[in-house]
């Protein structure tokens, strides 16, 4: 049985705020209930022992970790520091990053869902047509998408292009 809480946490700083506050001031990513699928921080290894999946801008990041969410997969969303970015690594964007740490039985799954916002916000890299008639659709909320989109109606998901 879910647990009612009066505040929110920030999964990548732990902050803890209001109810009616919906995004952390200061890593801008989402806020969650204290016991959210991503599972109890003081009980999940630190991102030094898991395996980093991806670094990228907060909004890339979040959109994994919702996928992952979804899919009861335990994993940690952290700032990243250029010097602190770990080897052989894909790093996507500038300026303020955010790094994706999942353990090894969830590692499938969190390259999957990267990989498909991978394809949606660098189409370039990942150019593989649709076949006629089927659209696209936002890896984030599975929103349909008009061919020509820059962001998803739905959930605001940016695409690159």
């Amino acid at each position: 049985m879910a647990q009612d809480f009066d505040y929110q946490i920030c999964p990548s700083c732990k902050g803890e705020f209001t109810l009616v506050v919906d995004r952390c001031s200061e890593c801008d990513v989402d806020l969650v209930a204290p016991d959210s699928a991503m599972g109890d921080p003081d009980h999940f290894p630190p991102a030094s022992e898991l395996t980093c999946v991806r670094v990228a801008p907060a909004q890339w990041i979040e959109a994994v970790s919702e996928g992952l969410e979804q899919r009861d997969i335990p994993h940690r969303v952290e700032p990243v520091a250029p010097g602190d970015i770990p080897e052989g690594v894909e790093v996507v964007g500038t300026g303020e990053l955010v790094g994706l740490f999942v353990a090894d039985d969830g590692l499938a799954a969190a390259r999957e869902i990267d990989q498909a916002i991978a394809a949606q916000v660098l189409p370039e890299q990942h150019a593989e047509p649709l076949p006629q008639g089927e659209a696209e659709s936002c890896p984030a909320c599975g929103e349909e998408l008009a061919a020509d989109a820059a962001e998803c109606p739905e959930c605001g998901l940016a695409f690159g292009g």
